[in-house]
């Protein structure tokens, strides 16, 4: 571990360089004619197929990157814990993340989840140390619940939506 100088440090660099390249693949997906073409099926799919789009390959390959970038998230969990048990791998915190992230900040940009997760993990973070670890699912819930009736598009359609408000 030279040049890192802890085994957890290592992990970090490598967790970070996972994130970076998950944002990376979701941006090419983004604009490629994957893209294109799941938000031809997401606005209508009888109209997607009807136009040539490949429907069910297109949902295979978002189902096997999604599945990757998931699986490929989780590898670095027992080296980090050092053991693997069902009440903590399998814990509703993560399942709750892994899809708030997306809800808080827009599910329609590649830099929606990011925003999502930063600012969930921060909220979190500052409940945990002022209130309690107990109370973390409670705020996610009434995050989504806020969010899903204030700004169904997330943060980044709530801005789309005040900018174009704001513009007239």
């Amino acid at each position: 571990m030279a040049p890192f100088g802890s085994y957890t440090r290592m992990l970090f660099v490598v967790m970070t360089l996972m994130a970076v390249a998950a944002v990376v693949l979701a941006r090419y997906v983004q604009t490629s004619w994957i893209g294109r073409g799941l938000r031809a099926i997401r606005d209508s799919e009888e109209a997607a197929e009807a136009s040539g789009v490949p429907t069910l390959r297109l949902k295979l390959v978002a189902c096997v990157i999604s599945g990757g970038l998931m699986g490929a998230a989780g590898a670095p969990m027992p080296m980090y814990s050092a053991s693997i048990e069902p009440a903590s791998t399998f814990s509703l915190n993560y399942a709750i993340g892994a899809l708030a992230a997306p809800m808080i900040g827009g599910p329609t940009h590649w830099l929606g989840p990011v925003i999502g997760a930063l600012l969930l993990v921060t909220i979190q973070q500052i409940v945990t140390v002022t209130i309690s670890s107990e109370i973390n699912v409670l705020v996610v819930g009434v995050l989504l619940v806020a969010f899903v009736v204030l700004a169904p598009e997330g943060i980044l359609g709530f801005f789309k939506r005040w900018l174009k408000a704001s513009s007239r």
